[in-house]
């Protein structure tokens, strides 16, 4: 029996979306929000999808792993809930402030018109060299290279770049960064091939990362209330496109079949399977392997270090301990287990607590310290942070998420280093001339 059924754990993530919505509109700070929401999707109506018969638990009983059962993903969900309203809590505690609305007329000029052309030269100079390296990594895969271990992560990581140089696009233009026609077209441009690159079936969830960004950064001038209206509808339209490019992995599809296939996803929690994860999960710590011990996040520090250097790096991922690879070998299939279920297998429901309350202080630390920037700086930081927070709260491969998220933002941060002395607020009588006061 249980110790909790299904309807009090949908209800508690229910209460606590509804929760992280008044804390946006009187905080100003989106952060819990996103992570209620996206938390609900992936659990309690993952949960309840299954249940009414709408999808299916993942099955990967062929590669030796146990199956999903209803009374296995309750015990998980339990524990989803559990790691959410530590995080929560943790967060609100310690970001206790109310976060300014941006004045999207005011700034430092000088400093648009220094980093402007930088921006746009480094975007349209980085488009020809990703097409050349997405063509050299697919050059690799055709030629039997195991794009798990065999071609280098920096090559097939660095068109990611683009997402941190179309992040500064969207904060120079929401701040009036681009005043003539042409550097439109030369940022729409780099918008694009973004959306190209991300838009497939590979790179969904940093397709919906950089979306939810792009949502904040045009909606930092408006009160909460509208900022709510513009966040979510990002957030609709970043689903649906993230179902549609699901959907596209049939090439059979017409267009219209393409469209009911990607509705039929996004309503069924298709490609939302982490509570699957989290059960696959379990079923392997602590029987198949030991828990971690922290060193699922220790392997962040070793991930940069290339395989050619370091041919014995531990690999990352249960699956890949366990040694379940496809294709002969070439490549491997892991199913998300949400961002809790990597905290379980730091250490069971001792890590989930102990991680829950690391991250909800370090992401509140981070949003205080965006708080103290200048506006174009403050609205990089939180971009990046919400850019971030969906593929990590997708869990799984650490070291992976957190490789991810330094090749797309590199841009980000070497600004955020080398201007860090003139993006301070230099006076707290500065947060008037740059901020709104909220209502």
């Amino acid at each position: 029996m249980p110790l909790f059924e299904y309807p009090e754990l949908a209800v508690t993530q229910f209460a606590l979306l509804v929760i992280s919505v008044i804390w946006l509109l009187q905080r100003n700070d989106e952060i819990p929000m996103l992570i209620s929401s996206f938390m609900f999707y992936v659990a309690s109506y993952r949960y309840w999808a299954v249940t009414q018969g709408i999808n299916n638990w993942v099955n990967l009983t062929w590669l030796g792993l146990t199956s999903v059962t209803q009374e296995a993903a309750l015990k998980a969900l339990a524990y989803i809930v559990f790691g959410q309203i530590c995080l929560l809590v943790t967060y609100m505690w310690n970001q206790r402030r109310i976060l300014p609305i941006l004045d999207s007329t005011a700034g430092d000029l000088s400093f648009y018109q220094w980093l402007r052309p930088k921006v746009i030269l480094f975007g349209l100079f980085c488009l020809p060299l990703v097409v050349l390296t997405r063509s050299q990594v697919a050059g690799q895969l055709r030629g039997g290279s195991s794009l798990a271990f065999q071609v280098s992560s920096y090559l097939y990581l660095f068109p990611l770049a683009l997402v941190g140089i179309t992040t500064l696009v969207f904060c120079l233009w929401k701040l009036a960064g681009f005043p003539s026609l042409l550097l439109k077209i030369a940022a729409m441009s780099i918008i694009i091939a973004v959306f190209n690159i991300t838009f497939g079936s590979t790179g969904r969830f940093q397709f919906m990362g950089w979306i939810t960004a792009a949502g904040i950064i045009v909606s930092s001038s408006y009160r909460p209330k509208t900022r709510l209206v513009i966040i979510g509808s990002f957030l609709l339209l970043a689903i649906s496109l993230f179902a549609i490019a699901g959907a596209m992995r049939n090439p059979n599809f017409a267009d219209d079949r393409l469209n009911q296939a990607a509705w039929e996803r996004a309503s069924s929690a298709e490609d939302a399977n982490m509570l699957d994860g989290f059960v696959l999960l379990q079923n392997v710590y602590p029987q198949r392997l030991d828990f971690q011990w922290g060193m699922e996040h220790l392997e962040i520090l070793m991930r940069p270090i290339p395989r050619a250097w370091w041919p014995e790096k531990p690999v990352g991922g249960y699956m890949n301990k366990l040694g379940l690879t496809i294709h002969g070998g070439k490549g491997t299939l892991g199913i998300s287990p949400s961002l809790f279920g990597s905290f379980y297998a730091e250490g069971g429901i001792i890590g989930i607590f102990l991680f829950s309350l690391l991250y909800g202080i370090i992401l509140a630390k981070i949003v205080c310290y965006s708080t103290k920037l200048q506006p174009f700086a403050a609205i990089l930081v939180r971009a990046i942070l919400c850019a971030s927070l969906l593929p990590l709260l997708r869990g799984g491969d650490l070291p992976g998420i957190y490789a991810w998220i330094g090749m797309a933002f590199w841009p980000c941060f070497l600004l955020l280093w080398m201007k860090r002395a003139d993006l301070r607020l230099k006076l707290p009588e500065s947060v008037s001339v740059y901020y709104h006061e909220i209502e």
